[in-house]
Parts: structure tokens; C-alpha cells; sequence
């Protein structure tokens, strides 16, 4: 960015925080303009924080086919990903992912503004110290025990009951990729009483099942998780015509893909379809 811009910026991040000094309108407590960059930090934002305290949402949460909050985010604030964007917020707070851009994170980080880089949550304990992480960035900390809480509540609703089968199940999402071991999804079916296929398929993290690998060693539960055509079109390698082949042998259910792209709160309702779903294989009537 050319130095004129910088000056610029600079002179408008310290006009923002003396328009907070000097109390124009009830300021709240902690930040008074927070940045989301992320999504799955979004969705925790909107329950954490003072609505007034939003300065903008990334724009991936406006979009149906993929956000959890595509309503609600529609009513508050919208930014890019370019510090450009975001410095015109006059943020006092960003929050970025280990995924956003290098180099917006060093220009905001340049000029001065806070960021917090949060990586992606790979167990549901890491989910619930980011969710609290967040709360106390924002100066809500009770917020963000009641939404921990929450989450655990959802979890003990879904779990199995003692004893119970454990069916085995695949998800296979957006391009043919499968949560394996090390993943917050695959914590969260070994919590609700569902064995990963993955595992045995090749896959660790997030990775591609083969079609030949999954037709010749199907698990007991595939779940084909996509957007449910809201993109105006279907996913073949999700719904790959082979896989009507598996029909007689294997049970398919659908889960919106959005559910599983994040941590957080949208485990309340990724955790209660997939207690469905389990249900289902093993017969238990709702």
C-alpha cells in the first residue's frame, strides 16, 4: 500500500478512538469496533458481543449456501478481506483466522491495530477455549461460558446411550472430502457414538476418500453432506452416480454441509442431526 494510504488510515484509527474518549453516545465496555474476518469467528462474535460493538462480518457469512447466520449477518456490517476494507471500519479489534491473508494481517498489524489469529479448532476442547478466548477479546466473558455451556448441554442431549452399537459412518463433502482423525468433526461423532470410516479409507485431517476405495468398502452410514443445491447446482463428487450402487447395502442421509464448517455454536445443531442420523442406523424411533 502506497505511504499516502497509511498516513490516511492512521489519521482516521486515532479520529475513531477519540470520539470513543471523549463519550460520544454510551460506550461499551472492552472494544467498540471489532472486525471479524472469518466465518466460523463470526458466528461466535454475533453471540459474544454487544451488537454495537460488530463493526463488520466477513462477507462469507451473507452467503446461505454455506453460513449458519446468512440472516442474521445480512442486518450487521459487511467488510472485505484487504486491510484496505478493513481499516475503513475503524476497527479496534480484528479477529483473522491462521487462513486470512499474510499480508492483510501484517498491514492492519502495521498500522497499528490489534489482531487475534485464531487457528482452526480440532477437538471440542479447542472449540470451547476459542469460544471463550473470544469472549474475553471482546470484555463478555460470561457470554462466553453461557455459550460453552450451551454447547456441552447440546452434546450430553446428543450422546448415546450406555452400551448402544456404534454404527460406522463416512461424510463425504464438497469435493469428495472426508473429516478424518484429527479434526473436530471426527471428536464430535466419536463423542455422539459414531465410528469414522475415514480412518480406515486413508484419511487423516481432511482428506479425498477414493470413489473406487469407498464402493469396495462401504461403511455401514454415508452421509452426503452438501449445500442442498442453494448454489443453483449439485455436487458430483458428493452424489457421484457410482455411489447408487451402495443403495441396497448402505444407509444415506444428507446433512447441510454448513454444519460442519465450523465450531462453536453450530455444534448445538450439527450435534442434534447427527444424533438423527445415529438414531436412524440403529433403529431407535424419535
Amino acid at each position: 500500500m502506497a505511504a499516502g494510504f497509511h498516513r490516511t488510515v492512521s489519521r482516521r484509527v486515532a479520529a475513531g478512538g477519540l470520539a470513543a474518549a471523549v463519550g460520544l453516545g454510551a460506550a461499551p465496555v472492552g472494544p467498540h469496533r471489532i472486525v471479524s474476518l472469518n466465518p466460523c469467528l463470526d458466528a461466535q462474535l454475533v453471540h459474544i458481543a454487544d451488537r454495537r460493538q460488530i463493526a463488520g462480518l466477513s462477507r462469507l457469512s451473507r452467503d446461505p449456501a454455506t453460513s449458519t447466520l446468512a440472516d442474521l449477518a445480512a442486518t450487521l456490517p459487511s467488510v472485505g478481506d484487504t486491510a484496505e476494507a478493513v481499516i475503513l471500519k475503524r476497527p479496534d479489534l480484528v479477529l483473522a483466522s491462521a487462513h486470512t491473508s499474510a499480508a492483510t494481517r501484517r498491514a492492519l498489524e502495521r498500522l497499528g491495530v490489534p489482531v487475534a489469529v485464531f487457528e482452526t479448532p480440532a477437538s471440542l476442547a479447542a472449540s470451547l477455549d476459542q469460544v471463550r478466548r473470544i469472549a474475553s477479546l471482546a470484555h463478555r466473558p460470561e457470554r462466553g461460558e453461557a455459550l460453552a455451556a450451551r454447547i456441552r448441554a447440546a452434546l450430553e442431549t446428543a450422546a448415546p446411550r450406555p452400551g448402544s452399537r456404534r454404527p460406522e459412518v463416512l461424510i463425504r463433502m464438497s469435493g469428495g472430502i472426508s473429516p478424518g482423525a484429527g479434526t473436530l468433526t471426527d471428536d464430535l461423532l466419536s463423542r455422539l457414538g459414531l465410528n469414522n470410516a475415514a480412518g480406515r479409507l486413508g484419511v487423516r485431517g481432511w482428506g479425498l476418500v477414493r470413489l473406487e476405495a469407498l464402493l469396495a468398502a462401504p461403511p455401514e452410514v454415508l452421509v452426503l453432506a452438501d449445500d442442498g443445491g442453494r448454489s443453483g447446482r449439485a455436487d458430483q463428487t458428493v452424489r457421484h452416480p457410482a455411489l447408487v450402487a451402495l443403495d441396497a447395502r448402505v444407509l444415506k442421509r444428507d446433512l447441510p454441509e454448513r454444519l460442519l464448517f465450523c465450531g462453536g455454536p453450530v455444534l448445538i445443531e450439527a450435534a442434534a442431526e447427527l444424533a438423527r442420523i445415529r438414531d436412524s442406523a440403529l433403529g431407535v424411533r424419535p
